[in-house]
């Protein structure tokens, strides 16, 4: 990747209202995004597209986030790849088996935007790519 390409964000979330919310909001900040509404096709477009990033809702029908996070980490091409779960999923328990699995980051629903856009700059940046967001206007929780 180049300075000048934006991060590539794989969104993953089955519901549309929430996908297009973070799609537009990342879109804003600079990021390429890319969508997937469900699991399977969240590990097709994550080995086709190789993101930078990938949000993962937990909560999706058939194959859940923490299936396709294990796949994901198992595969050499998306192994590296940071992975935050984003999901209304709150307990402690499901949080600890995120992280086990690999996740770089677990963010709970309802989630602040700007929080959320930090958090995708610090793993980023710990990963060592490219971020350009920018400081925006205080955003609605969603």
């Amino acid at each position: 990747m180049t300075d000048s390409s934006p991060s590539k964000i794989l969104i993953v979330e089955d519901e549309p209202d929430i996908l297009g919310l973070l799609a537009d909001h990342l879109s804003e900040e600079g990021y390429a995004t890319l969508t997937a509404a469900t699991g399977t096709d969240a590990i097709v477009r994550a080995r086709q597209e190789r993101p930078d990033l990938i949000l993962l809702d937990v909560m999706m029908p058939g194959m859940d986030g923490f299936d396709v996070c294990n796949i994901l980490r198992d595969l050499p091409e998306t192994r590296a790849t940071p992975i935050i779960f984003l999901t209304a999923v709150a307990e402690m328990s499901r949080k600890l088996m995120g992280l086990r699995l690999g996740a770089t980051d677990y963010v709970t629903k309802p989630f602040d935007l700007r929080e959320l856009t930090v958090r995708v700059e610090v793993a980023l940046r710990d990963r060592g790519e490219v971020v350009g967001a920018r400081e925006r206007e205080p955003q609605e929780r969603v």
